[in-house]
């Protein structure tokens, strides 16, 4: 009996040598590491919020619209500007990252709402993927999983515009009824309320695409996606809380949204922040003030024209408007107009001094000089 007893104990000490033994490695990620935990859920949809495809700098894209002076003429503009040998966008591998998550996804060591928290929030990805592309290809091929090198899926052409987005709208419901998070204080990732925004304005596109695009014979399909628009922004108007920012009062409300160190957390879904701290920082500052740097971006007087006047009345419509002076032109404007462009009363900060600033001709080619996105402080 007594050896019985030594020979039990001795497979005891064998068993938990061998579970003392068998450690998952710490510098490197195992695909059981990340997919049986939480955390290497978290982890890994995390990697999803640097990728190619998301809009970078995007203080600066209104140059490339018709209400802005640039210093050169956009391309997409020139008559044969963009062609297929000198375009860009064509890249793939952020997706196959996608697909290998939502395919990997599946472990019940993880409880099932947990795991499909994740998958939302990797499946809202791959529709803002797919998203950016059409916008830019029009057709292209649906892949809903990671490749190996000689699928032949490599070779196959293009899918139709119906198939890509009906998938597109599969993803981005599955995204709005099961991400788990409805706020983020730091307003810096995708919750429940961002992924119906988003559907909302992805909707909006697309019926109103079709609509207009008779060519494409979809018409038909149009209204079904503008419904899906109207009911998606519904959604985050009266179930998401959130509400135009009027701290400081009208004059300066519209324009903390852009230049707060913070997320206004009112207002604001989601926000790239930038961190001094952390070496994170946004040139939004330095494009619009800088007259080498950037497009040297300045608004049109057409577009100034749109702002209406106080009392709600268009512009336009106030007698000889057409040759007022610019001092003139700014008095009794909508609000967010001042708060906009450099009028006669903008000031900035040097040494703690609040000094005049008025539109600076070396900055500006038209007068009408931007500082929605910019500090107020002189560096």
């Amino acid at each position: 009996m007594k050896k019985l007893y030594t020979g039990i104990v001795m497979m005891g000490l064998a068993f938990a040598s061998c579970t003392k033994l068998e450690q998952l490695p710490q510098a490197t990620a195992t695909r059981d590491a990340v997919f049986s935990t939480e955390n290497g859920l978290r982890l890994y949809t995390n990697s999803f919020y640097g990728m190619d495809f998301l809009p970078k700098n995007s203080t600066s894209q209104d140059a490339m619209s018709d209400y802005l002076a640039v210093r050169e003429v956009q391309n997409f503009i020139r008559p044969g500007g963009f062609a297929a040998n000198n375009s860009s966008g064509w890249s793939w591998g952020d997706l196959r990252n996608i697909n290998y998550f939502i395919e990997n996804c599946n472990d019940p060591l993880v409880p099932e709402n947990i795991r499909n928290n994740y998958l939302g929030i990797a499946r809202y990805f791959r529709a803002y993927f797919y998203m950016e592309k059409v916008k830019r290809f029009g057709d292209v091929p649906w892949i809903g999983r990671a490749l190996d090198l000689d699928d032949p899926i490599l070779t196959a052409g293009r899918d139709s515009r119906e198939k890509v987005m009906d998938s597109v709208l599969a993803d981005l419901d599955f995204a709005c009824n099961n991400i788990i998070a409805a706020n983020d204080a730091s307003r810096t990732t995708i919750t429940k309320w961002v992924a119906n925004a988003y559907k909302s304005r992805v909707c909006l596109f697309e019926g109103t695409y079709r609509k207009y695009h008779t060519e494409l014979n979809l018409t038909g399909s149009a209204e079904r996606w503008l419904t899906e628009a109207a009911a998606a922004a519904d959604t985050v108007i009266k179930r998401g809380g959130f509400s135009l920012n009027t701290a400081g009062g009208p004059g300066v409300s519209y324009r903390q949204v852009f230049t707060s160190n913070t997320p206004v957390a009112s207002e604001v879904l989601q926000a790239a922040v930038a961190d001094v701290n952390l070496a994170v920082l946004s040139e939004a500052n330095w494009w619009w003030t800088s007259g080498t740097y950037g497009a040297k971006a300045s608004f049109t007087r057409t577009f100034i024209n749109t702002y209406l006047n106080l009392d709600g009345t268009p512009f336009t419509n106030t007698p000889g408007y057409e040759t007022m002076l610019f001092k003139d032109e700014v008095k009794n404007r909508d609000l967010r107009l001042k708060q906009t462009i450099r009028s006669g009363d903008y000031k900035r900060i040097s040494n703690g001094v609040a000094v005049p600033a008025p539109p600076v001709f070396s900055y500006t080619f038209t007068g009408y000089q931007p500082i929605k996105m910019t500090l107020d402080d002189i560096a």
